[in-house]
């Protein structure tokens, strides 16, 4: 991906003004997208101690330090920054000055403390009748959960996908082990991701002549969004599904010479192709793949030990061949340096005053005309001069009201 600045080249949401009042992983995913697109994103942070992902890491060679976590590197990539406290009275008037000229909020607060910050949309339409408000929440901003804390596990469990983990090479190993979550804190990101396409929606109305309006994003329902099949089979066919009943008793993790491949044969045909690439054998045969609960640990058993045999790109490209999906496991470092990702430029280089010059990963897809645009995290508090002085402040005033850590 090439990096360009809305300078050179026009952006999708250049002119987009957008406030993120938030933290860790969600409304930060949710900014980044926007910033991403053009927009023109102004984080908020509180005074000295600024968003808590500064404090997470990963740090290089484990040293701690606010501007040089990975986590908030990358999730804040494009994006201006000030610092304000939304608790002051004096930083909530503030904020509305800077709510007048946005054209959205982003914000992560409680319904109760939304409402003591000021931030429902009701409220903001006074100053601004064409400001839309977008809240990202645990169980959304209604409902009896609606007040409740979570952190990204409790989300992601009560989405019900926790309960039907772990599978595969996991389950067969540790049977009795308790549910678990999937790592990276997928329902956060998955909650930022929806909450971009929720905002895209009313932009599109509001740029259609529609007025402001409220988005009101779940991150348990994102996450129960995307994982939907086993309600949809209770629905429809009144079965509760499980790990166990999930689980494929032939194929899944198996090793291979250098890691790990991954083979689901779900078709006659794929295990037809499969038994072709294995040279026919007797305990490949496809009367006894279609009675996986009699023959599936013995054929299981050959698998392992035929895949131990070869290479994970071997298997790939002769699964390919053969029509049989068969797909590798791949380190961290494979996939910084595939000549796939390199090829699309998919990998960014981005420079940073305190962290030095790394590759961050950009967009998964490309758009021909406005292409995205990716810049560095913002230092804390770096542009309050620049912000808070279009709003009229001056350099005396903002002395005083970092003194008082109001910014």
């Amino acid at each position: 991906m090439t990096m360009v600045t809305p300078t050179h080249t026009p952006a999708a949401l250049a002119g987009l003004r957008v406030l993120e009042l938030g933290a860790m992983v969600a409304a930060p995913y949710c900014g980044k997208l926007l910033a991403s697109l053009g927009a023109d994103v102004v984080k908020v942070e509180p005074p000295k101690s600024g968003d808590p992902s500064r404090r997470r890491g990963p740090f290089p060679d484990d040293a701690p330090h606010p501007e040089r976590s990975g986590m908030f590197l990358y999730l804040n990539t494009g994006k201006r920054g000030v610092t304000l406290d939304l608790d002051d009275p004096q930083g909530r008037e503030i904020l509305k000055q800077l709510a007048a000229g946005a054209d959205v909020i982003i914000h992560d607060s409680p319904p109760a403390l939304a409402v003591a910050r000021g931030l429902e949309q009701e409220a903001l339409a006074e100053i601004n009748p064409r400001l839309i408000v977008a809240a990202m929440t645990p169980f959304g901003s209604s409902g009896p959960n609606a007040g409740y804390a979570a952190h990204d596990v409790n989300v992601f469990h009560a989405g019900g996908e926790g309960n039907l983990l772990p599978n595969g090479l996991a389950l067969d190993t540790f049977p009795d082990r308790a549910p678990i979550a999937a790592g990276g804190m997928m329902a956060s990101y998955q909650s930022g991701l929806t909450a971009a396409v929720g905002v895209l929606g009313t932009v599109i109305a509001q740029w259609n002549g529609g007025i402001g309006q409220s988005v009101d994003c779940s991150m348990q329902e994102a996450q129960i969004a995307i994982g939907y099949l086993p309600i949809q089979r209770l629905e429809a066919e009144d079965f509760v599904e499980t790990r166990f009943s999930r689980f494929f008793r032939m194929g899944g993790v198996l090793p291979a010479a250098d890691g790990y491949v991954e083979l689901l044969t779900l078709e006659p045909r794929q295990w037809e192709g499969l038994a072709r690439l294995l040279g026919e054998p007797e305990w490949a045969s496809v009367d006894k793949f279609r009675d996986p609960a009699t023959h599936g640990p013995a054929i299981n058993e050959n698998l392992q030990q035929w895949t131990a045999e070869h290479t994970r790109e071997w298997l790939y490209r002769e699964g390919q061949a053969h029509g049989v999906p068969i797909a590798p496991y791949l380190t961290p470092g494979e996939v910084f340096d595939s000549p796939q990702q390199r090829e699309r430029d998919f990998f960014v280089e981005v420079a940073h005053p305190e962290e030095g010059t790394h590759d961050y990963a950009g967009l998964p897809f490309r758009m021909s005309e406005t292409p995205p645009v990716l810049t560095r995290a913002p230092l804390l508090g770096e542009h309050n001069a620049e912000v808070y002085g279009a709003l009229g402040y001056s350099p005396e005033q903002l002395t005083v009201l970092a003194r008082a850590e109001v910014i």
